[in-house]
C-alpha cells in the first residue's frame, strides 16, 4: 500500500488501422475514352479478319483514323491538360468515327460502336449529354445515306425515331446514375478528408496524452516521496466519510500504528477523544464525529487548532491538526487532509511558563508595594533630605513604579490566558481618555524631542467599556508611538465617529445595515516595523527588528495587552505600517445605538 490513494497510468493506444482509400467509381469510366477505344479496336480486328465486310475501303479507313486520332486526343491533350474540356469533343468524334465506318461497311453490326460515346456523353455532367448523345445517335442513323450511294443500311424512319428515344431514355437513367454515383464519390473523398484529419488528431491527442500522464506520475511520485518525506508531522488523507487514505511515516511514528493497518481500514474519527468531539459538535451546533471535526474546515475552508490524538498504546497527544478539504481531477470534493503537529511539549511548557508568571507576578507585587510605600514616607517625612539623597530615592521610586507596572502586565495577560480577564463596563468619554494619555506622554515625549498632537471631537465621544482598560490600551499605543520616533519626529492622536458594515469598513456615512462605531488613530513618523513581522506583533514578549537593532526599551508585552483589551471590547485593533515610514494604529470600538 502506498502513501498516495492514486498512482495514475496510461497504456499508450495501439496505432489505429489506416482505412483503404476510395476507390474509382464507375461514372470516372464511363466519361473516358476506354470503352470506345475497346469498341474501336474490336472492330478493327474484325474488320482485318473478314468478320465485318468492307464495301468502301475509304470510308471505312477514315472511320478508323477519326477514331484513333479521337483517342490519341482523349489520352494526349484532353487528360494532361485539366483546363481542357473534352467531355463532349472525344464523344462526338468517336460518333463520326461510327458514321463514316456504318457507311464504309454497310452492316448494322457497326451500331455497337455507339455503346462507347453515348455512354460517354450520357455520363457527363447535366442533361446536355443525353441531349447530344440522342441527336449523336440520329446523325449516325441517318447521315451514312447521304454519304455513299448504295452502301448504307436501308433502316426504316421508326427506327430512325426510335433509335435516339431509346438512346434519351438509357441516356437519362445513365446520366441519374452517375450523378447519384459522382455524389457519393465526392462524399467518400471528404469522409477520407476528415478520416485522415481525425487520424492526425488522433495521433496529435495521444503524443499529449502520453507527456501529460508522463508528467502527472512524475508529479504524484513527488508528492509521494515529499509526504513520505515527513516524520515530524502526521499527514492523513481521508475520503468524505473519514476512512483513513493516506498515512505517511510521520503519522506511524505519532500514533504507532503501520500503514498497512490504517489505509482503508480505520477512520480518523477513531484517534480522537469521544467526549472531545461531543463537546466541539455542541459548541458548533453540528452532529458529533466527523462532522464536528471537519465543521469549521467545511465553513471557512480551513481550520487550524488543538485536538487531543490518541496512539495505539493509549498515550493521549496533544496536537495542532490544520484541516483543509481535498478535491479530485474534476474538482469535487473527495475528502479531507489532516496535518498534525505534535504540541503535547510545547503546550505543557506554556502551562508551566504561564503558571511561573502568574506565581512569581504574584511574589513580587507585594514586596514592591512594600518598597513603594516605605519610599513614600521617607520621601514624605519631616526630617529633611540633602537633594543627592533625595535623587537617589526618587530614581528607586520612578524604577520601582516601572517594575510594578509590568508584574501588573504579567498578572494581566496571565489572567487573560486563563479566561479570567472581566470589564466593567460603563459610558466612557473616549475623548477624556485620549487627552488624558497625550498629558501622561507629554513629558516623556518632550525630553525625545517628538510633538504630540490631538485631534479630538469638542463634544467628546462616548462610548461603552471599562475606563480603566481602555486607558491603559490608549497610554500603550501612544507611549510606544513616541518610543518609536526620533528626535524631531511627530505623534498624532485622532479620534473620529463613523458607521462600520458588516465586511468591517469604516465610513463617515451611515449605510443600511451598518453600526455606529468610534475610531482612533495613532499615528507617528517612527521607523516603522518590517511588513514580515507585523503578523507576530500582537505575540506576547515579541519584539521586532527595528526596536531591538535601535535598542528601544520594553518586554513586548504593551501591543498584545492593548490587542486583548480591544478584542474584550467588542473591537478590531488595526495598524498600516512601513519601514522607515512610521506606523499607525487604529482602534475601532462599538458606540451606543444613535
Amino acid at each position: 500500500m502506498t502513501t498516495a490513494e492514486v498512482r495514475p497510468t496510461l497504456v499508450r493506444p495501439a496505432p489505429l488501422l489506416r482505412l483503404p482509400s476510395a476507390l474509382p467509381y464507375p461514372a470516372s469510366l464511363l466519361r473516358g475514352p476506354g470503352p470506345s477505344t475497346v469498341g474501336f479496336a474490336t472492330a478493327a480486328v474484325l474488320l482485318a479478319a473478314g468478320a465485318l465486310p468492307v464495301a468502301d475501303a475509304e470510308l471505312v479507313l477514315a472511320g478508323l483514323a477519326t477514331a484513333l486520332l479521337a483517342t490519341l486526343v482523349a489520352h494526349l491533350v484532353v487528360r494532361p491538360s485539366r483546363g481542357v474540356d473534352g467531355t463532349a469533343v472525344v464523344p462526338l468524334a468517336h460518333l463520326a468515327a461510327v458514321t463514316l465506318l456504318l457507311a464504309g461497311t454497310g452492316s448494322p453490326a457497326v451500331l455497337f460502336l455507339l455503346l462507347g460515346p453515348v455512354l460517354s456523353l450520357a455520363a457527363a455532367p447535366g442533361r446536355r449529354g443525353v441531349v447530344v448523345a440522342a441527336l449523336g445517335t440520329a446523325a449516325v442513323l441517318a447521315l451514312p445515306g447521304l454519304l455513299t450511294s448504295g452502301g448504307a443500311p436501308s433502316l426504316p424512319h421508326a427506327g430512325l425515331v426510335l433509335g435516339p428515344l431509346a438512346v434519351g431514355l438509357v441516356g437519362l437513367a445513365v446520366n441519374d446514375t452517375t450523378r447519384t454515383l459522382s455524389a457519393r464519390a465526392t462524399e467518400i473523398d471528404q469522409l477520407h478528408e476528415q478520416r485522415a484529419g481525425l487520424l492526425e488528431q488522433v495521433r496529435t491527442r495521444a503524443d499529449e496524452l502520453d507527456v501529460a500522464t508522463r508528467m502527472l506520475a512524475a508529479r504524484a511520485q513527488t508528492m509521494t516521496s515529499v509526504i513520505d518525506a515527513v516524520t515530524e508531522q502526521a499527514i492523513i488523507g481521508t475520503d468524505r466519510d473519514g476512512v483513513i487514505r493516506v498515512w505517511n511515516p510521520g503519522a506511524e511514528k505519532m500514533l504507532g500504528l503501520p500503514r498497512p493497518e490504517v489505509v482503508r481500514r480505520r477512520s480518523i474519527v477513531e484517534f480522537h477523544l469521544p467526549e472531545e468531539l461531543d463537546s466541539a459538535a455542541e459548541g458548533q451546533g453540528c452532529a458529533t464525529g466527523l462532522d464536528a471535526l471537519v465543521h469549521a474546515a467545511k465553513e471557512h475552508g480551513s481550520d487550524v487548532r488543538d485536538w487531543t490524538y490518541v496512539a495505539a498504546d493509549g498515550t493521549e497527544r496533544t496536537v495542532s491538526v490544520a484541516i483543509t478539504p481535498r478535491a479530485d481531477d474534476r474538482g469535487e470534493h473527495a475528502g479531507w487532509n489532516f496535518v498534525a503537529t505534535d504540541m503535547t511539549e510545547a503546550r505543557a511548557t506554556e502551562r508551566m511558563k504561564d503558571q511561573f508568571v502568574s506565581l512569581i507576578s504574584h511574589e513580587l507585587r507585594t514586596p514592591l508595594t512594600s518598597i513603594l510605600g516605605y519610599l513614600e514616607l521617607v520621601l514624605t517625612d519631616d526630617e529633611p533630605l540633602s537633594d543627592e539623597q533625595r535623587a537617589y530615592l526618587t530614581t528607586v521610586e520612578r524604577n520601582a513604579d516601572r517594575l510594578l507596572r509590568l508584574v501588573g502586565d504579567l498578572l494581566f495577560t496571565a489572567q487573560v490566558d486563563a479566561g479570567r480577564f472581566s470589564l466593567e463596563p460603563r459610558d466612557v468619554d473616549l475623548a477624556t481618555v485620549v487627552r488624558s494619555a497625550e498629558e501622561t506622554a507629554r513629558v516623556t515625549a518632550a525630553a525625545a524631542g517628538v510633538e504630540v498632537t490631538v485631534d479630538v471631537p469638542e463634544g467628546g465621544l462616548v462610548v461603552r467599556g471599562d475606563a480603566v482598560r481602555l486607558g491603559q490600551a490608549c497610554d500603550n499605543l501612544v507611549s510606544n508611538a513616541v518610543k518609536f520616533t526620533p528626535s524631531g519626529g511627530r505623534v498624532t492622536l485622532s479620534l473620529r465617529s463613523g458607521w462600520a458594515t458588516a465586511d468591517g469598513t469604516v465610513s463617515t456615512d451611515e449605510r443600511p445595515g451598518s453600526t455606529p462605531v468610534a475610531q482612533l488613530a495613532v499615528s507617528d513618523t517612527g521607523m516603522g516595523i518590517p511588513t514580515g513581522e507585523q503578523g507576530k506583533l500582537f505575540t506576547r514578549f515579541f519584539r521586532s527588528s527595528t526596536a531591538q537593532r535601535n535598542a528601544v526599551p520594553g518586554v513586548g508585552l504593551g501591543l498584545a495587552i492593548t490587542k486583548a483589551i480591544t478584542t474584550a471590547h467588542g473591537g478590531t485593533l488595526e495598524l498600516v505600517s512601513a519601514e522607515g515610514q512610521g506606523t499607525t494604529f487604529t482602534m475601532t470600538l462599538p458606540r451606543p445605538g444613535v
